[in-house]
């Protein structure tokens, strides 16, 4: 117990307290230097890679998220559907149709694989639509100024006009 009690101590001597230097931090809390974005694109792509349609919904993109997640999950339900009852699953008296049965699982592959590319286009333009979010946000909180100023420039010209701070 000693010895570990004389390994804290030793310790704590030895290392620096960086927390309470005040000097060694350069930038002040009130004034940051990287304001934070409304939407994160980083963000918006881990969710629309886990989920389909996602990063669109955390985008404020309601109506295009929700039909990417509609048509994926579909697309992908009805190939896999398609692939395994082949050519029994469209024959609703409850005998399977003689024939091949290739047409089918070529047609169930094709409909999952275009489903996993739904999916991955989404993903890939979550990102982008966080993007498009930060600026409808950036655009809807500008602030418009009226600017008159009598008598500012040479030979008694004023200025009138909107000043627009971004």
């Amino acid at each position: 117990m000693r010895v570990v009690i004389i390994c804290c101590m030793v310790s704590s001597a030895a290392l620096r307290l960086d927390a309470q230097d005040t000097a060694a931090s350069t930038v002040d809390s009130t004034t940051s230097s990287t304001a934070r974005s409304y939407r994160d694109p980083h963000r918006a792509l881990v969710l629309g890679t886990l989920i389909p349609g996602a990063g669109h919904i955390y985008a404020g993109e309601y109506l295009k998220g929700f039909g990417t997640y509609e048509a994926t999950v579909g697309t992908i339900g009805a190939g896999a559907m398609v692939y395994i009852l082949g050519n029994c699953g469209f024959d609703f008296t409850g005998t399977c149709k003689p024939g091949p049965e290739w047409p089918y699982k070529l047609l169930g592959i094709a409909g999952v694989g275009a489903g996993i590319w739904t999916w991955i286009s989404s993903a890939r333009d979550a990102p982008r639509a966080a993007e498009r979010a930060n600026a409808r946000h950036r655009r809807s909180s500008l602030t418009v100024t009226p600017i008159v100023d009598p008598f500012s420039g040479p030979v008694n010209a004023s200025q009138i006009g909107v000043s627009l701070h971004w």
